[in-house]
This record gives structure tokens, sequence and C-alpha cells, in this order.
């Protein structure tokens, strides 16, 4: 039985498919970095992640009526941009980092509209929930690009801030 049924939600759905396009990107750039602590950072967000979206799924479930599985097209979109790069001979580590630190500035974007909407208030306390283990996420994928990596200076930018 679904406790939140009567309660509009709104934006949940497109959350989670972000979320799930983020999970995949890290997934395949953990096959693709050398760092052994970059590798253990992206497992990170990958399980903050999937807990976050198993947080949010009743809630998509009422918005939508199933279970959310879908993906954003921008993060897949940045996922082929960061593939080209990084074939091109960018510093794999590096870019990897810094196109992931944008997925979560999206994620946070994303997380922060749906805030703005009325929700039911269980539906904005898991929003809210979200939000921080997000911004906790995003605040380590930015630590780790600023004292860890050298930021890539692409000569290949392809206009990517469209997608921010």
């Amino acid at each position: 039985m679904n406790t939140h049924q009567g309660h509009d939600v709104h934006h949940i759905a497109d959350i989670i498919q972000v979320m799930n396009s983020g999970i995949d990107f890290y997934e395949k750039a953990q096959e693709k970095v050398t760092d052994p602590s970059i590798i253990a950072l992206f497992q990170r967000m990958i399980d903050a992640r999937k807990v976050s979206i198993e947080r949010l799924q009743p809630y998509a479930i009422n918005e939508t009526g199933h279970r959310e599985n879908g993906s954003d097209f921008a993060v897949e979109a940045r996922k082929a941009y960061t593939s080209l790069i990084t074939k091109l001979g960018a510093d794999k580590n590096a870019t990897y980092v810094s196109e992931l630190e944008e997925v979560e500035d999206k994620t946070l974007a994303e997380i922060k509209h749906a805030l703005k909407k009325p929700q039911p208030h269980d539906c904005e306390a898991a929003l809210s929930k979200t939000l921080l283990t997000i911004q906790s996420c995003h605040a380590e994928m930015s630590k780790m690009k600023k004292h860890k990596i050298v930021r890539v200076q692409s000569p290949v930018k392809l206009g990517f801030y469209l997608f921010r």
C-alpha cells in the first residue's frame, strides 16, 4: 500500500533520473581512473546515491505510478563528452573528477528545484535529507578536485556549459 497517496509530489522522478545517470557515470569512471583514492571516492558517491534513490522511490511511485529507473540526458551527454576528451589524451583522473563534480552540481540543483515546489511534509523531509547527503558528496568531490587533482585545461571544451 502506498502511504503517500493523496499528496502530490513534484520533480522526484527527475531527481532519480539524474542520480541513476550519475551512478552509471561513476561506475564507468571507476573502470577508467587509476588512483585508488579516486576509485574509493567514486564508490562512496555511488553508495550515497543508491541510498538516496531508495529514500525517494516511494515518492516517485506516487508521482509516476512506477519505480523510476530512467536516466537524464544532460548527465548522459556529459558522460559521452568525458569519454571523448579522455580519448584525446586528457588526464583521466583529473577529467573524471572534474566532470563528476559537475554532475554533483546538477544533482544539487535538481533537489533544490524540488524543494521550492509544494511537497508533502514527509517528501520534503526526504528531500532535505537527500540534499544534505548530496551536499556532502559535492564537498568531497570539490575537495578532491581542489587538493589532489591539477585542473584540466582541455583544448576541447565543446561548449559544455549549456548542460549545467
